[in-house]
């Protein structure tokens, strides 16, 4: 069968929208966000854990990231955080640096490691970047897409 149209006939797609807007149907969709846990950063970026670097007024702490999503994060450090403490964050998923604003809102006791307490925490964010959110959301679509 012979083409009856030439290539230039066809249109870009820039200015071309979508009439539909991609939502990933996840497990996990009571949650205002979707989370990656700590099970599936080690198959995402080859590490066993990623550190996150908490900066408070007066002290600084590193803990290991339990679970992350655009609302927020969950990690496990070595103290107990006052909930409303607010802190900045920092932390590496493979190449991209994450640094935000963020507001403690529950720590928990739930573990000695070679004799120190560890504490859960979770923080939620306050303006992350739209490009940090981006990414967080694309690893978390990339894991939960059925």
């Amino acid at each position: 069968m012979e083409n009856i149209f030439d290539w230039d006939d066809i249109p870009s797609l820039d200015g071309v929208g979508a009439e539909w807007a991609y939502i990933p149907k996840t497990p996990l969709s009571r949650r205002a966000f979707v989370r990656v846990n700590n099970e599936d950063i080690p198959r995402i970026f080859i590490v066993g854990n990623v550190f996150v670097k908490v900066v408070t007024v007066n002290d600084s702490y590193t803990g290991r990231l339990l679970d992350i999503g655009a609302g927020g994060l969950a990690l496990q450090l070595p103290v107990s955080l006052e909930t409303g403490k607010l802190l900045r964050v920092g932390l590496y998923l493979g190449p991209v640096m994450i640094i935000s604003k963020a507001e403690v809102k529950y720590s928990s006791k739930t573990e000695e490691q070679d004799g120190q307490e560890q504490y859960t925490t979770g923080v939620e964010f306050i303006d992350l970047d739209s490009d940090s959110s981006g990414y967080i959301n694309g690893l978390c679509a990339s894991i939960h897409e059925e």
